[in-house]
């Protein structure tokens, strides 16, 4: 405001001089004067306006001076259509003030404008950054506007299942429940977290972290929503699962009271001694806790037990030794019997604990000894009986049990004292239980049978004989548990052998310690043709199904009744006179070292046989030449190769090749080619002896193994033979047809080692055959030897 003041005295100053020196003109020309009298007040707005442009001050100096030029030399234009002034005056000042000023101000706009360009490039730039930024980011960005999404980034996609394009410039709502709406368009801009739904309707819960920015020249509010609904399940879930520790906490507490069970522990090495509130309710008393150190702990053992008892927990912190022990206490009330025993724990750090498990067992020990006295004289019976005995009261909690209880349960008899007769039988005991005990109370006496569950959760079969007795006025129950698993074994066996024998697939004969038959079941009749009732009582050796004149089976029985038992393949007859393989075992039956009895089971594997044959066939031969295959080749090179290693033999393999028959195929067909092939391999198979291995690889590709024959001269001579009697002229379908053959040899070990190279240099061997004159043989060993 100054600065126009100044202007606006400064520009009066110039009229009035001129008004001093020149005088008013006689007649003054209001049209022009107006104007820029007009023009003047512009001026001195725009110089006013100037002043915004201070934080630019290379700008701001230019225009602020080429308006203050332009203002002065305005009001001496003023002036010129006011006075007589001379026209040379206007000229300088609007040459050498007013233009300058119009330059200043062009200098200053044109900067203005350079920086404004280069502002704008930055903000761009200052954009793309920020998108990439945003678009890259693990959470969701939006920029509300209007109450419409202006912006929202691709990771909406990842999240809630929805595209950008789907949201933006769309309704808050369809997007924002109007509770979260709220939450996030709150005059108060602070973190805040609200539940959407994905585009397949799952709830989601975000964080959001709102704030206020200017976006497109307008205020608007930027969200970013961080999805926690992972976090807060498992928030939620690790609350309930504290919940859940303190419940189990809590009623493991009340146990341990009801149990009276307590603890003390050792941290190693710096010998750090607690005690449980049950430890110390136990040692100390109910109205008072204990404040002591481990060394003080032993004082509260009655003197005969604490050199014990401080000799095993000396021992037990030296060497991380754990045990066991009983010893008498005195807390303050009366004297008391405490069962100890301590296991050793690792901590997390790796540092030992000592833990000393303490039970106050003279309530138990009392009742035991009550009920020992009050059954003195039953005792004997009691402790050695042959079936396990527990007493319980009448609300099922064991209050003793005999030797032969502990041996079958597996319990010891101070453990079983915190169990009910429901934890011991099957649970459908447990839902029966109060019926049972209506009954028992009744009746004083019930037999049943039930299953009975070991320390170990095995189970066992027992008769149960419950009675009620009275003690000093008060009833308990005995309990007389019978283990039936032999009996219940026993009668399954006998059923199950029962239905095994009369539904046996094989047929099955037992007879006595004389070979006399005494059963037979129906597969025997289905199988053989005899009924039941005509071989009962035959002897098995002359039973007509194994009688031969060979005496097999008899020879066969003699070896059974020696070694105990015997299975193999022999040839049966049936009723019918029909003879048909069989697949027999013979069993020899003892007890007590003494035969009692013969199990003869058969067999008909005629089907079995009948399929052997057939898939040997299709898998080890041939179908056109029906000699060997390829498969059944490998096996018998392997096994000759290492019987040959075993006895430190030779094996030599011919590799033949057929000269000329493609031309065969080409001429006159397969069917010809393939005729031909069935007389080459039946002139092979009797170029050599009978033991000599000949097999047909594939196409016209034979090969034969020929054992036993160690000399060159000798393989030679029947190679020779090979190519008299399998080359050629042929006649087949009144066709003249003539081939050669092509052998390669290779000996093993002589050039060969194993399966591979034996083959290979005799492949190699036969076309050095047919590279040197066809219908001829070479010798591998002869090759590299060139």
């Amino acid at each position: 405001m100054l600065r126009v003041l100044s202007a606006i005295i400064l520009g009066i100053t110039v009229i009035l001089l001129n008004i001093y020196y020149y005088g008013f003109q006689e007649q003054i020309i209001y049209s022009q004067l107006i104007p820029n009298i007009i023009a003047f007040i512009a001026m001195l707005i725009g110089f006013f306006l100037v002043g915004r442009l201070k934080n630019l001050p290379g700008v701001y100096k230019n225009v602020n001076y080429g308006f203050f030029f332009i203002t002065i030399s305005q009001a001496n234009l003023i002036s010129f259509f006011l006075t007589n002034q001379p026209l040379y005056v206007l000229s300088i000042t609007e040459i050498f003030i007013k233009l300058p000023g119009l330059g200043l101000v062009l200098i200053g706009l044109k900067k203005w404008l350079d920086i404004k360009e280069q502002r704008e490039k930055i903000l761009i730039e200052q954009e793309e950054k920020w998108k990439s930024i945003i678009e890259g980011i693990n959470d969701v960005v939006v920029i509300i506007q209007n109450d419409k999404i202006k912006y929202i980034n691709p990771r909406v996609y990842d999240v809630l299942g929805y595209k950008p394009e789907e949201i933006i410039n769309k309704e808050l709502k369809i997007f924002i429940p109007e509770n979260g709406i709220e939450r996030i368009l709150t005059s108060k801009i602070s973190k805040k977290v609200i539940k959407l739904k994905s585009k397949d309707k799952k709830t989601k819960i975000f964080e959001v972290n709102p704030s206020l920015i200017t976006y497109a020249g307008k205020s608007a509010i930027l969200g970013i929503l961080r999805d926690i609904t992972d976090k807060i399940m498992k928030e939620r879930e690790l609350l309930r699962t504290k919940e859940k520790l303190e419940e189990i906490k809590e009623k493991l507490r009340e146990s341990q009271k009801v149990a009276k069970v307590g603890y003390w522990e050792v941290h190693l090495p710096d010998m750090r001694f607690e005690l449980s509130e049950e430890a110390m309710f136990i040692f100390c008393g109910q109205d008072r806790r204990c404040s002591i150190t481990f060394d003080q702990f032993l004082e509260y053992i009655n003197p005969e037990y604490r050199k014990e008892i401080k000799e095993k927990r000396i021992l037990s912190i030296t060497n991380l030794t754990p045990y066991e022990a009983e010893y008498r206490i005195y807390s303050g009330e009366n004297e008391k019997i405490i069962r100890e025993k301590v296991k050793i724990l690792k901590e997390k750090s790796h540092n030992p604990v000592i833990l000393g498990i303490v039970q106050d067992i003279t309530d138990i020990y009392i009742i035991y000894q009550k009920v020992l006295e009050n059954e003195e004289r039953y005792r004997n019976l009691f402790e050695y009986s042959n079936d396990a005995i527990i007493i319980a009261d009448m609300e099922g909690h064991i209050k003793d049990i005999n030797q032969k209880a502990v041996y079958k349960l597996g319990y010891s008899k101070f453990d079983i004292m915190i169990l009910n007769l429901k934890d011991i039988f099957e649970k459908r005991f447990a839902r029966v239980f109060k019926e049972w005990q209506k009954r028992l109370y009744i009746n004083g006496h019930i037999r049943f049978e039930t299953q009975v569950i070991t320390s170990d959760r095995t189970q066992f079969p027992a008769e149960v004989s419950a009675s009620i007795f009275e003690i000093k006025g008060k009833k308990l129950i005995q309990l007389i548990i019978r283990d039936i698993t032999d009996r219940k074994l026993a009668e399954k066996e006998l059923k199950l052998a029962s239905m095994v024998f009369e539904d046996a697939l094989e047929g099955i004969i037992i007879t006595d310690n004389k070979g006399s038959i005494l059963r037979v079941n129906k597969s025997f009749s289905e199988i053989t043709g005899f009924e039941k009732n005509e071989i009962l009582g035959w002897k098995i050796d002359l039973l007509p199904v194994f009688n031969s004149s060979e005496d097999v089976f008899k020879r066969i029985f003699k070896k059974a009744n020696s070694t105990g038992k015997w299975q193999g393949e022999i040839t049966g007859r049936k009723k019918s006179g029909e003879s048909f393989p069989i697949w027999l075992s013979i069993i020899k039956v003892k007890n007590k070292g003494e035969t009692t009895n013969y199990i003869i089971m058969i067999s008909d594997i005629t089907q079995r046989k009948h399929r052997e044959k057939k898939l040997k066939n299709l898998a080890y031969y041939d179908n056109l030449t029906k000699l060997p295959n390829r498969v059944y080749f490998f096996n018998k090179l392997k096994t000759s190769i290492e019987k040959a290693t075993d006895e430190n033999g030779k094996v030599a393999l011919f590799f033949i090749d057929l000269d000329g028959f493609k031309q065969v195929n080409d001429t006159y067909g397969h069917e010809t080619g393939d005729k031909l092939l069935q007389k080459v391999a039946k002139n092979l198979k009797s170029s050599v002896r009978k033991d000599d291995f000949v097999a047909r690889l594939a196409g016209d590709e034979f090969v034969i193994l020929i054992e036993g024959v160690y000399t060159k001269d000798a393989l030679k001579k029947i190679s020779d033979k090979i190519i008299k009697n399998a080359g050629g002229e042929y006649t087949i379908d009144g066709k003249k047809i003539k081939i050669g053959v092509s052998i390669g040899i290779s000996i093993f070990p002589e050039d060969s080692k194993d399966i591979e190279s034996i083959l290979k240099n005799a492949d190699f061997a036969m076309y050095h055959s047919k590279l040197t004159g066809k219908n001829r043989s070479t010798f591998y060993i002869d090759i590299i030897n060139m």
